[in-house]
């Protein structure tokens, strides 16, 4: 009604105008002036009045289905019925009509990586992702997945969060053509030169018992072959034993064959690795001034650890001996930690204290065990007093224990020690005590302290070698181990970088950094940068790391196939991790063979939804679609629209043009 008023008054405006005009003027140009005036004053009348424009739009709205199908490049490959994708084609598309028939809207998606056309990978969640931009999930009642299955995301949380079911198809018949695989490697992502690594395969075979040759390959060269008996569906593990006589990084590769067997597909036949070859362990060097079960049994777990090469030395004063043999000089190099044994009689003078004291200048921690010795008194945390004898007695440990990780021991744990040959001693002056012995006095018994980057820590008893005969979980090679990791670390903080040694080519990198303070505690303050670099020094990747769950991640795609090297810095503590990985030249995709039926599976009944077979696809129907009817009111801002404003000053202008020409002013 307000705008027929509205064109009413403009009517009657302009035919009062032009009624008549002085002088008279033809019947053309006055209708030509008319209709102007009558634009004009209209545009002029709407935005005094109404410059907001509302009316109502009947709507309705029918639930949709979503059609995903995967275009990846497994989906290229067989399946038990033949190519996956044109098996799935029909299939597909009977159950989208099925959909249709019953009153739904359809969308249909392609999607591999993502949505994005990259075949070389097969991830829901980046798709769903974008799928939420698209669509009001509210009206999406179904998604349609077309996939054979192999979905690389590490979490598939948005399957949840967008509230929808999930309708599979899938092939259930057996593939009865033999197939061998190496399924995956492993291996330690750091060797030693010249000494023995481990490389394990774990290897199975499909509709096949028989003999397999097995072999690791680096490059063209064969480092080590095994002939097994395999078993259909039974997975084996091969293991390869090599010692790599040069520093460096190399990817390696386990491949199967069998002689006359006629395999589906050999792109499964073998599996990358890498591994990192360094120069030296670190060395842990362990004095004592005479044989005693404590030497043994802590040279034992060094020992165990393979990242540590041990070195014990008999000393008294300035001369030391290697079993019978004397020696000048005790080793400098690649030097991590010093144990220091007293079992009554130690004295240091000479070269032998001159190397303790150097070497814990230069950060190089000390683990004391026994009765203190006054030439060590500047670096040890725990001094001898006037009484020098042992006396037997419990270790307990003292509120302050908590705050190091290599004393985290449960109080079941700690019942198990035995009684200790422990001394009487004092603490040092800023020396942290961390146990104590239950006498009286409360004497300490294990402390702590630090000068620049070295760390000390003394034990003041002997024998706790038999801890270990009362305890079930280890906790005596446990000490040793993580107190000699923590003397070694003369960073103040763990800043260490989680990954893979190998990747597939198109398979997604995720880069992990975890960050610790000293007492172990997360440090979510920081703002890692990673960089990636080929062999070639050119970077391929740079980007900060986000922090989820405590730690920092990034996660990306290199589509070259070679060895890489990356660096994580924290810019303003100057942090950094450093390590190496290799992107293999086979695809992730060229594996995925047949259908991985227990995650289509769970994508189903997870979400309320169906895994189908082609037959079952005939026999059902869903739920018809409820279509919502309602009216939407739509508000249309004219005064916003610049056309408006501009046929408003071209209607008036030109009607000042024609009434000058003709005249009328």
């Amino acid at each position: 009604m307000r705008y027929l008023v509205i064109a009413l008054i403009a009517l009657l405006l302009a035919g009062y105008y032009y009624f008549h005009t002085r002088p008279e003027i033809g019947r053309v140009r006055r209708w030509l002036l008319f209709v102007l005036r009558f634009i004009s004053l209209g545009i002029l009348l709407l935005l005094l009045i109404s410059p907001i424009l509302s009316f109502l739009r009947h709507r309705r709205e029918k639930q949709q289905i979503l059609v995903l199908t995967d275009v990846s490049a497994s989906m290229d490959l067989s399946g038990p019925s033949g190519k996956k994708n044109d098996w799935l084609r029909g299939p597909g598309k009977e159950l989208s009509e099925k959909f249709a028939v019953a009153g739904y809207e359809l969308h249909s998606y392609d999607f591999a990586t993502g949505l994005s056309p990259e075949k070389d990978n097969t991830l829901l969640a980046p798709a769903l992702d974008e799928l939420a931009k698209k669509h009001d999930f509210s009206r999406v009642k179904g998604i349609v997945l077309i996939s054979d299955g192999w979905l690389r995301d590490e979490s598939l949380q948005q399957v949840k969060q967008i509230g929808s079911p999930f309708y599979a198809i899938a092939d259930t018949s057996r593939q009865s053509k033999a197939d061998l695989s190496v399924l995956r490697t492993i291996s330690n992502r750091q060797a030693y030169r010249n000494e023995p690594t481990l490389i394990r395969a774990e290897v199975l075979a499909e509709n096949y018992n028989g003999p397999a040759n097995v072999s690791l390959w680096q490059g063209k060269s064969a480092l080590g072959s095994q002939n097994v008996q395999l078993k259909s569906g039974q997975p084996q593990n091969v293991d390869f034993t090599h010692r790599f006589a040069q520093t460096g990084f190399f990817p390696f590769r386990v491949e199967i064959n069998a002689t006359g067997v006629n395999e589906r597909s050999k792109n499964n036949n073998s599996h990358p690795g890498a591994i990192e070859v360094l120069s030296e362990k670190q060395r842990v060097v362990v004095l004592s001034d005479s044989p005693a079960w404590d030497n043994k049994f802590t040279l034992d777990a060094i020992t165990e650890n393979p990242r540590w090469e041990t070195a014990h030395y008999r000393v008294q004063g300035a001369q030391a001996w290697s079993g019978e043999k004397s020696v000048s000089s005790l080793p400098t190099t690649s030097l991590a930690a010093i144990v220091l044994i007293n079992n009554g009689g130690m004295q240091l003078s000479g070269n032998n204290l001159n190397y303790v004291l150097s070497a814990h200048k230069k950060g190089v921690g000390i683990l004391f065990q026994g009765l203190p010795i006054p030439e060590l008194a500047s670096v040890l945390p725990l001094q001898r007093s006037n009484i020098t004898s042992s006396y037997q007695g419990f270790m307990e440990l003292t509120p302050a224990a908590a705050s190091y990780p290599m004393l985290n021991f449960d109080s079941a744990e700690m019942k198990t020690v035995p009684p200790l040959d422990y001394y009487y001693v004092t603490a040092s002056r800023g020396a942290e005590v961390l146990a104590s012995i239950d006498n009286a006095q409360k004497s300490p018994a294990i402390a702590a302290s630090t000068q620049g980057s070295a760390k000390t820590l003394s034990m003041a008893f002997l024998n706790l070698w038999k801890w270990q005969l009362q305890s079930a979980k280890g906790g005596y090679r446990e000490l040793l181990t993580n107190s000699l990791t923590w003397l070694a670390n003369t960073s103040p903080s763990g800043y260490e970088a989680i990954h893979n040694s190998s990747y597939f080519l198109g398979e997604e990198i995720n880069l992990r950094l975890r960050a610790q303070d000293d007492i172990r505690a997360l440090r979510l303050d920081l703002n890692p940068e990673l960089k990636v670099v080929g062999e070639n020094g050119k970077e391929v990747f740079r980007d900060f790391m986000t922090q989820s769950e405590g730690e920092y991640s990034a996660r990306f795609v290199i589509d070259k196939a070679g060895s890489y090297s990356f660096q994580i810095q924290d810019k303003v503590s100057g942090e950094k991790s450093e390590g190496r990985f290799s992107v293999s030249d086979s695809s992730i995709e060229s594996r995925d063979f047949d259908f991985n039926l227990p995650l289509l599976a769970w994508l189903a009944s997870d979400t309320g939804g169906k895994l189908f077979s082609p037959a079952e696809i005939a026999e059902w129907n869903p739920v018809p679609a409820q279509a919502r009817e309602f009216e939407q009111r739509e508000d249309f801002a004219i005064y916003r629209k610049w056309w408006v404003l501009a046929s408003f000053i071209l209607a008036f202008s030109l009607e000042l043009f024609f009434r000058r020409r003709w005249g009328l002013l």
